[in-house]
């Protein structure tokens, strides 16, 4: 190896060096999901932890048959345990057309302790958004969601839907699998 190529190496070090650690953040802008490093390792996507909640249709006798649950998900998260256990409140129930859906409790604007509540009736109330189908009404801020329309915003100043629960059918029983990506719990 010639002296200038030798030179040329030692200079550029301190360069390569420079740039292969401002990698590492870009590459968990691009993958955020994985851990520092890890380009090829599986994603760390939260998780269902056990008990993952299970129904069966004789829990849904008639539409509108809404049972409130609790989902509890593993994240991942670089701490001392390793992960961070959140619980999210949520209802799943059967519409008048025989789907069963499920969504978050939190809602999507205040975002406090107090979940969403069923109301099946609107017409008892003069202060939340009407409807002739049941909503999920925030008791905070009367912020009313459909259900029938993918948690859709029918009043109040939420202006985001309710954050939906995935529902597994196996043949026998309804599971709750996950919970849609987002901010909200």
């Amino acid at each position: 190896m010639r002296r200038r190529a030798i030179l040329k190496l030692i200079a550029g070090l301190p360069l390569a060096l420079t740039f292969g650690l401002l990698a590492s953040p870009f590459l968990r802008i691009l993958l955020p999901t994985r851990r520092p490093l890890d380009l090829l390792g599986e994603s760390d996507q939260p998780l269902a932890e056990p008990p993952i909640p299970t129904f069966t249709a004789k829990d849904f006798p008639e539409p509108w048959t809404c049972i409130p649950l609790m989902f509890i998900q593993r994240y991942i998260e670089y701490n001392a345990e390793g992960h961070e256990i959140r619980r999210t409140p949520g209802f799943i129930m059967r519409t008048e057309e025989d789907k069963i859906v499920a969504f978050s409790r939190i809602c999507t604007y205040c975002r406090h302790s107090q979940p969403v509540n069923f109301v099946s009736d609107t017409s008892e109330f003069d202060y939340i958004a009407q409807s002739r189908t049941p909503v999920l009404c925030c008791p905070c801020d009367f912020s009313t969601f459909d259900p029938n329309d993918n948690g859709r915003v029918l009043g109040g100043p939420a202006y985001r839907p309710l954050r939906r629960m995935t529902v597994a059918f196996d043949g026998r029983c309804y599971k709750i699998t996950g919970i849609e990506q987002g901010e909200i719990a």
